[in-house]
C-alpha cells in the first residue's frame, strides 16, 4: 500500500501480489469517489520506483520493473503528464497521458496501471472515463483518443468498451513480452462525438 504522494507521511509500500492474503479482492467498488493528484517531478520520483517496482504488470511491455527503468520512464514533460489514482486516502493506480505535444494534430494515448490488490473492481472503468472527461474539456482541439492493449487482455478489452471506445483494428504478432511471446496488439478509439454522446 502507497500513502498519497502529497501526504507528509512518506509512501510505505509493501509487495502486493505475492502471498494468498495479497491475492484476496477488496470487494467490488460500487460507486468509486477518487482523487486525481498529478505527479511532480522530483517530489514523487521515490514514490513512482516504489508503487511500480513493488508489483506485477502482466499486460505491460515489461512484467516487473526495476529502478533504472522507472527513472527513464517520463511521467511530467511538455509530451505528458501522470496523474495518482487515491481512494480513501490509498494510492489505487497510476495514469500517464502521453503525447500531449501534438494533440491538435494527433491523438493522445495513455498508460494505465491499478495496484493489483485492486483490480476488477472498478477502478479501470472509472479512470479510463475519467481520462476522456479530463481531456476533452482541456483541450478544445483534441479530435480523439486511442489506446493499445493485448489481445489476451479481456478485461481492459472490457472496459475500453464500458468507457465508449470503439474496438478500430487489430495489429497481427506487434506486441511481444518479456518471454518472446507475440500477441495481437487491439487498437481502440474514441471521438470527441463519441464522448459527446456517451455524457447525453
Amino acid at each position: 500500500m502507497i500513502g498519497r504522494p502529497d501526504s507528509p507521511l512518506l509512501p510505505q509500500v509493501a509487495v502486493e501480489g505475492f502471498d494468498d492474503a495479497a491475492r484476496q479482492k477488496p470487494p467490488i467498488v460500487s460507486s468509486v469517489t477518487i482523487e486525481h493528484v498529478r505527479v511532480e517531478i522530483p517530489r514523487d520520483e521515490h514514490a513512482l520506483v516504489e508503487f511500480l517496482c513493488s508489483d506485477v504488470w502482466p499486460f505491460h511491455g515489461h512484467r516487473q520493473l526495476v529502478a533504472a527503468e522507472v527513472h527513464e520512464m517520463d511521467f511530467a514533460s511538455p509530451n505528458v503528464l501522470s496523474f495518482w489514482i487515491i481512494d480513501a486516502g490509498q494510492t489505487i493506480g497510476l495514469i500517464r497521458l502521453l503525447d500531449l505535444g501534438d494533440i491538435g494534430e494527433g491523438a493522445p494515448q495513455f498508460d494505465l496501471r491499478i495496484a493489483s490488490r485492486h483490480r476488477g473492481c472498478g477502478y479501470g472503468k472509472d479512470a479510463v472515463r475519467w481520462i476522456a472527461v479530463h481531456l476533452f474539456p482541456r483541450y478544445p482541439q483534441l479530435h480523439r483518443i486511442e489506446a493499445n492493449t493485448r489481445d489476451d487482455n479481456a478485461a481492459m478489452q472490457a472496459v475500453l468498451s464500458q468507457a465508449g471506445f470503439t474496438c478500430e483494428g487489430r495489429l497481427r504478432q506487434s506486441w511481444r513480452d518479456d518471454e518472446g511471446h507475440w500477441f495481437d496488439t487491439m487498437i481502440y478509439g474514441i471521438l470527441r462525438s463519441d464522448w459527446i454522446r456517451c455524457r447525453s
